[in-house]
């Protein structure tokens, strides 16, 4: 009975079907952080793993998103902006357990024209050489793109 339930387990493992999706966020909008990318990529992820299946995620932040990536804002182009101080509390845990599911890189040469150190980063944001080249890099890995504007 052991050995027919680990061939089934196992059986179980090699046929599961891996999907891989790549978002290019560019967004400064708090709703699509937290509910276009972070809810439903959290309920996608569900679906799959409830069909045996696994979901790979990696995202790309460019743009207006850099300010939401940002753990010491005092030391950022954002240490002004009140709004993204007031909600930043709760915006850690939500990156910080998203981040538990996906891969986060930022565009280095937007991060240098506007003045963002790595070290204010949060620990789990990669700094990527550039946007096009993550991009490029996940979809010849074979993710699917999904822009989140």
């Amino acid at each position: 009975m052991r050995i027919f339930l680990a061939t089934l387990l196992l059986c179980g493992t090699l046929f599961a079907k891996t999907y891989k999706v790549v978002y290019d966020l560019t967004t400064d909008s708090e709703a699509v952080l937290s509910k276009k990318l972070i809810a439903n990529t959290q309920k996608l992820k569900t679906y799959y793993e409830a069909k045996g299946d696994r979901l790979e995620v990696a995202v790309v932040v460019s743009g207006k998103a850099y300010r939401f990536f940002i753990r010491d804002l005092a030391h950022s182009p954002y240490a002004n902006d009140r709004k993204l101080r007031q909600s930043q509390s709760a915006r850690t845990k939500l990156l910080t357990a998203f981040s538990k599911i996906a891969t986060i890189e930022m565009c280095d040469m937007g991060m240098k024209h506007r003045n963002i150190a790595p070290e204010t980063l949060y620990s789990f944001v990669k700094p990527a050489f550039n946007k096009t080249e993550a991009l490029v890099r996940y979809q010849n890995a074979g993710y699917a793109y999904v822009p989140l504007r």
